[in-house]
């Protein structure tokens, strides 16, 4: 019993988001940062609450993951990223850390 409530409570304070806003937001602003068409891939996404304030803007949870960025004329590259986002969902900012293949 004791191990079913332990997953139950670990299933409830990590939730696996299927389709946020993350890989869209990221694409936009690396498209616009090398003025091309940048394609971002979310695999697999998580998304924890954090109900925080940081400059004066409210966030309420963050969304992580990983995944794969292809830029124009290259190879994808594995990444991974991190979204803030508000209350309403809209990200507040986001950023994608590259790995080694």
């Amino acid at each position: 019993m004791r191990r079913v409530l332990l997953i139950l409570m670990l299933f409830l304070t990590t939730l696996t988001a299927n389709a946020t806003d993350c890989s869209r937001y990221l694409c936009n602003v690396y498209s616009e940062e090398c003025n091309s068409k940048v394609k971002v891939v979310s695999k697999k996404e998580f998304i924890d609450k954090y109900e925080q304030e940081i400059n004066g803007e409210q966030i309420s949870a963050i969304a992580y993951g990983t995944g794969y960025i292809k830029y124009p004329k290259c190879k994808k590259q594995n990444i991974l990223y991190i979204c803030l986002l508000r209350d309403d969902c809209s990200i507040i900012w986001g950023e994608v850390i590259p790995q080694e293949n």
